[in-house]
C-alpha cells in the first residue's frame, strides 16, 4: 500500500502583513505525482479563515524559485510547492494546507498570521465596479486607468518593463495590458521553443519576471489587465501561429483544428488548468487589475461559422474563472469588431467592455467617444478602449504625428467620451517610447485627480458650443462587414438623429461585396447657400466611384480616389442628399461634412445624476495630427460659449484646466439660465478641461 502525501517543513514569509499584501507560505512535500504542475495529479488547497470565522480556498502551485539579480538575469534556485493568499479584513488569520495525490489526502497543523492596518501609499486594495461607468478600489478610492499597452517585451522583461515603467511612474499613468504570448510573458506552448515544454508544464522563467512585475506595479500604483490568449494562437489566418501551438494534435494536443480549441473537452479542461496555476499564483496580486479572456477573438479561423460555440466557451471559462478567483477580480474580452458579441458583453460575469478603434482619421478622438457611448448605452457596464490606433503600421507614426497629437487627443477623449479611463495606444515601445511621448498622461493624470468621476457618478451629457460656427464632420466608426445606418437628419443646431449615427468606414461597390451595401442618405436643413463634402480615407479596392445625388438627381459621378475631398454646393433649404458607389468594389470613408452647421469646436461633456456638477474637455478640432504638421497651428477660436442644458438651478463654480500642464488657468462663476449652464470658453488653440461643482450659498438672520 502507498503512502499517503506528507508535509514538511512549513514556513510563512512573516508573521504579520498588510491588508491586501500578500502572504506567502512554502513547504517540502512527499508524494505521488509526475508532473508537479497537473491539479488532477496533485493538488494543493489552503483554507484561510477570516476574524469574521468566513472560509477561503485557494490553490497551491509548484514553482522554481529563481533570483533575480539586479541586471534582470535569474539564477537557478529550489523547486518547491506554494501557496499565495491576500488578506481583506484586518485581525488574526489562520490556515490550514490540504495536499491530495491517488493514495490519499494529507493536512497541515493550523497556523495563522496577522493582518495589519495599510501602511504602504499605494495600497488600495482591489478593483472593482459599482453602480456607475468607473471603478473604483476597495477603499473607496475612485480609479481612472491613464496609460497604454505594454503587451510584450523586446529583450529582458525586467529591464525593458523598468525602463518603460519609470517613465509611467513620473507622469501618473497608472495602468498597463499585458499579453500571455509566447514572445512575451506566456506560460505555456509548444515543447522545445525557447524552453517551453508543452501542455500543463508552465514556464518558470516568465513566471519568475511575471512575480517580480505584479509586485513592482502593485508597490507603484499602476494596475494591469492581464490577457489570457490572443486571436493568433487559435488562427491560420490572421497573425496565424495556430501549427505551434501544443493544443494542436501535430504537436501533441487534442485538437485536429483551431476551432476544436473551443469545443473539444480535453482541450477545455487543459486550459481550466493553465487558468488554476494563474489565479493560484497571481490572484493575490491586488496590481491585477483585470482577467481578459481574448484579444480580438473573431480573428480566430471561421469566426463566424463557430461563434456559437466561441459564446459558450466564453460562457463556461468566464464562469470558472469567478468561481476559482477568491479576490474577484474584473473580468473582460476583446473584439476588433463593435459588432461582436452582443451575448457575451451581456454576460453578468463580464465586468466591463471593451472597444478597439484603428482609424487614420484627423478627428480619431470623435470616434473613440463615439464607440465608447454606443457601448455604454448598449450595455450599461464601464467602457475601455483598450487599444487605438492611427492604423496598423507602428513605421508611419513616428512621421504622420511625431508629437504625439493623435495620442493626446485620443486619451483626452476617452476620459471625457464617458471611458474608464483613457483610450490605450497600441504603439508602446515603437512609437510612444522612442518618441519621447509619456508627457502627454501627467497633465491629464492631474486633472483626473480633481474630479469626482465615481462620486458624482458622471454620465455623457451633450454640451452645445455656439459662437465658434464652422463645419459639422460625420466620422464613420463602423469596421467591415458592419452594415451602416441608412438615413440621417441634421437640424440647424447641428444636431442629429439618430444622435450618434453608425456610419460605415466603407462605402461599398454595386458589384462586390454588396451584402454590406447600405448608402447614406441626409437630410440636411440648411439655412445659408453652403456645401456638402466626402473626404475618403486612405485605403480602396477595385474601380470606386463616389456618385452625390441632391432631392433625387445625381450631382456627379466619378472614380474615386483615396485621400481625395469630393464636394458639391447646396442651396438654402431642406434637401436629401445621398451618397454611393456605383462602382465595382469600396474605398474607405473619412467623414461626411456638412458646411457652417457645426462648430470649430468639439465639445466632450460629463455630468452628475443630480444635474449638479459636470466636467468636460473642449477641442479646437483644427488642431490635429493632419493639419497641424502640414498648415501649422489654427488661429485660436475665440468668443465661443458652452451651452450644457437640463442643470439644476443654482449659482456653479467653473474651474479651467490647460490641458499641456494640468493646472489651473481660470475660475469664474456662473449661473443657470433657464435651466441652461452657460459659460464662455477661453481662446482656444488647442483644448481645455473643465470641471463645474455646485456653489452654496449659505443664509443666515446676522444683521447687515
Amino acid at each position: 500500500m502507498q503512502s499517503p502525501p506528507v508535509i514538511q517543513n512549513l514556513s510563512i514569509q512573516g508573521t504579520s502583513v498588510e491588508l491586501y499584501g500578500k502572504v506567502e507560505i512554502k513547504f517540502d512535500l512527499t508524494a505521488r505525482y509526475s508532473n508537479p504542475y497537473d491539479y488532477e495529479e496533485i493538488e494543493i488547497k489552503a483554507s484561510f479563515r477570516s476574524p469574521e470565522e468566513k472560509t477561503i480556498e485557494v490553490d497551491g502551485f509548484f514553482m522554481e524559485e529563481f533570483q533575480l539579480q539586479t541586471n534582470g538575469s535569474l539564477i537557478s534556485g529550489e523547486e518547491r510547492f506554494k501557496v499565495r493568499f491576500s488578506p481583506h479584513q484586518i485581525g488574526i488569520w489562520t490556515f490550514q494546507i490540504r495536499v491530495s495525490d491517488k493514495n490519499g489526502t494529507a493536512k497541515s497543523l493550523v497556523q495563522s498570521f496577522v493582518c495589519v492596518e495599510i501602511s504602504h501609499p499605494h495600497n488600495h486594495g482591489f478593483v472593482r465596479t459599482n453602480a456607475s461607468n468607473y471603478l473604483l478600489h476597495d477603499d473607496g478610492e475612485q480609479y481612472i486607468p491613464i496609460g497604454g499597452n505594454m503587451s510584450w517585451q523586446n529583450n529582458n522583461p525586467f529591464v525593458d518593463y523598468q525602463r518603460w515603467l519609470k517613465e509611467y511612474i513620473a507622469t501618473g499613468a497608472n495602468f498597463l495590458r499585458l499579453w500571455h504570448t509566447h514572445w512575451g510573458l506566456g506560460i505555456e506552448w509548444k515543447n522545445g521553443w525557447r524552453g517551453f515544454r508543452g501542455l500543463k508544464h508552465y514556464h518558470q522563467i516568465n513566471s519568475r519576471y511575471q512575480d517580480w512585475l505584479f509586485d513592482f506595479c502593485a508597490d507603484n500604483g499602476i494596475y494591469i489587465m492581464l490577457c489570457l490568449q490572443h486571436h493568433g494562437q487559435v488562427s491560420t489566418q490572421v497573425n496565424p501561429i495556430w501549427t505551434d501551438n501544443p493544443y494542436a494534435s501535430v504537436n501533441g494536443g487534442s485538437c485536429e483544428h483551431s476551432w476544436d480549441f473551443f469545443r473539444n473537452e480535453e482541450a477545455i479542461l487543459t486550459s481550466k488548468n493553465r487558468l488554476r496555476y494563474i489565479i493560484a499564483r497571481w490572484g493575490y496580486a491586488r496590481s491585477i487589475m483585470a482577467w481578459e479572456l481574448w484579444n480580438e477573438v473573431e480573428w480566430t479561423d471561421n469566426y463566424a461559422q463557430h461563434q456559437a460555440a466561441i459564446k459558450e466557451w466564453c460562457k463556461e471559462i468566464a464562469t470558472f474563472i469567478k468561481e476559482q478567483d477568491p479576490y474577484g477580480h474584473l473580468l473582460t474580452t476583446s473584439y476588433a469588431k463593435s459588432a461582436n458579441d452582443p451575448d457575451v458583453w451581456s454576460n453578468p460575469h463580464i465586468d466591463l467592455t471593451q472597444t478597439h478603434v484603428y482609424i487614420n482619421s484627423p478627428n480619431i478622438e470623435r470616434n473613440l467617444s463615439s464607440a465608447v457611448r454606443a457601448y455604454l448605452n448598449d450595455f450599461g457596464k464601464p467602457n475601455l478602449i483598450g487599444e487605438f490606433g492611427l492604423g496598423h503600421d507602428p513605421t508611419k507614426l513616428g512621421m504622420l504625428d511625431p508629437n504625439g497629437i493623435h495620442l493626446h487627443n485620443g486619451m483626452w477623449a476617452g476620459v471625457f467620451g464617458g471611458g474608464l479611463g483613457t483610450a490605450m495606444s497600441w504603439w508602446w515601445d515603437q512609437y510612444i517610447h522612442p518618441q519621447g511621448l509619456y508627457y502627454h498622461f501627467a497633465p491629464l493624470a492631474k486633472v483626473v485627480n480633481k474630479i469626482p468621476f465615481l462620486d458624482k457618478k458622471l454620465r455623457p451629457r451633450k454640451g452645445v458650443i455656439r459662437g465658434a460656427p464652422g463645419t459639422l464632420h460625420m466620422s464613420p466608426t463602423l469596421d467591415w462587414g458592419e452594415i451602416g445606418i441608412g438615413n440621417i437628419t441634421i437640424y440647424q443646431d447641428g444636431t442629429l438623429d439618430p444622435k450618434r449615427p453608425s456610419l460605415s468606414r466603407y462605402l461599398y461597390g454595386a458589384r462586390w461585396n454588396t451584402q454590406y451595401r447600405n448608402p447614406p442618405t441626409f437630410t440636411v436643413a440648411y439655412s445659408e447657400d453652403g456645401t456638402f463634402a466626402v473626404q475618403t480615407a486612405d485605403q480602396s479596392a477595385q474601380s470606386p466611384r463616389i456618385a452625390i445625388w441632391l432631392d433625387g438627381v445625381k450631382l456627379f459621378d466619378q472614380y474615386a480616389k483615396p485621400n481625395t475631398l469630393y464636394k458639391v454646393d447646396i442651396s438654402a433649404g431642406l434637401h436629401d442628399i445621398k451618397v454611393e458607389n456605383p462602382g465595382t468594389d469600396w474605398i474607405s470613408i473619412e467623414a461626411y461634412s456638412v458646411s457652417s452647421l457645426g462648430s470649430l469646436i468639439d465639445a466632450y461633456v460629463l455630468s452628475s445624476e443630480d444635474e449638479t456638477a459636470a466636467a468636460g474637455w473642449v477641442l479646437n478640432h483644427q488642431y490635429n495630427h493632419q493639419i497641424v504638421p502640414v498648415q501649422g497651428e489654427p488661429e485660436s477660436v475665440s468668443g465661443a460659449e458652452l451651452w450644457i442644458e437640463g442643470f439644476a438651478a443654482g449659482t456653479y463654480d467653473v474651474k479651467w484646466y490647460n490641458c499641456q500642464t494640468g493646472e489651473i488657468f481660470r475660475n469664474e462663476t456662473v449661473r443657470t439660465v433657464h435651466n441652461t449652464l452657460r459659460f464662455f470658453v477661453p481662446d482656444l488653440l488647442w483644448d481645455a478641461a473643465f470641471v463645474v461643482n455646485e456653489q452654496f450659498v449659505h443664509l443666515t438672520n446676522d444683521p447687515v
